[in-house]
């Protein structure tokens, strides 16, 4: 399989590069991509940074230069419900932009409620930005749906409950959308990933345990694929 594996940062899975002991050479002249051989795949590594321009920017140079069988984001976010505590590994197969927009008389206005996006507008389907490669992978079953938005801010205990409710969401990233909205308009077959670094209801907080959960799903993965 020809993969593209898309994470913020190498050292989020420095443990699965090591359990498969092969070596990452870096791209020609891309200085945020590196290639791998592992198994029988061949693994493109995409570095992306941290947010949703650096996201967008990068994926879409890749993109530009080739397709993958299947493009992997790999996501540390914050849970908004009870159920989902940290370590969990949630699939997000509808993606939303979560505070885009404005206050206005003191009501929050997103790019919807502004006119400022359209719901049938492409790349949107069904009426948002839809994963619809999830019919296709059964080695993606166990990992629980999920709605996930995409924030410039996380929340706190005063934007919680309002994202939550508007948006119907079961967790926030900071540059899920960035890849979401390139894979769908290149027609990039994808998957994107959230663990659970924190969550917001209960208060509970340990990346080390959410980073141990993305290097045991990509070795998983990486063996099933």
């Amino acid at each position: 399989m020809k993969l593209l594996l898309c994470v913020s940062c190498l050292d989020n899975i420095d443990a699965a590069l090591k359990e498969f002991s092969s070596p990452i050479q870096p791209h020609a002249y891309l200085g945020f991509l590196h290639t791998a051989k592992i198994l029988h795949h061949e693994i493109d590594i995409l570095q992306t940074g941290v947010g949703v321009y650096q996201t967008t920017y990068k994926l879409t140079k890749v993109l530009s230069l080739q397709k993958y069988h299947l493009a992997l984001k790999l996501s540390f976010g914050n849970a908004y419900k009870e159920d989902n505590p940290v370590g969990s590994v949630l699939n997000i197969i509808n993606e939303k932009p979560g505070d885009y927009g404005m206050m206005s008389d003191g009501e929050w206005k997103d790019y919807y409620d502004l006119g400022l996006l359209r719901r049938e507008a492409e790349p949107q389907v069904r009426g948002g930005f839809i994963n619809l490669t999830n019919a296709y992978m059964n080695i993606f079953s166990p990992f629980k749906k999920s709605v996930g938005i995409t924030v410039n801010n996380y929340a706190d205990i005063n934007s919680l409950a309002l994202r939550k409710e508007k948006y119907k969401a079961d967790c926030e990233t900071g540059d899920g959308l960035g890849f979401t909205y390139t894979c769908l308009f290149e027609k990039q077959s994808f998957y994107h990933l959230c663990f659970v670094e924190r969550n917001l209801v209960t208060g509970e907080a340990a990346i080390e345990t959410a980073r141990k959960a993305m290097n045991e799903t990509l070795i998983d993965l990486i063996r099933k694929l």
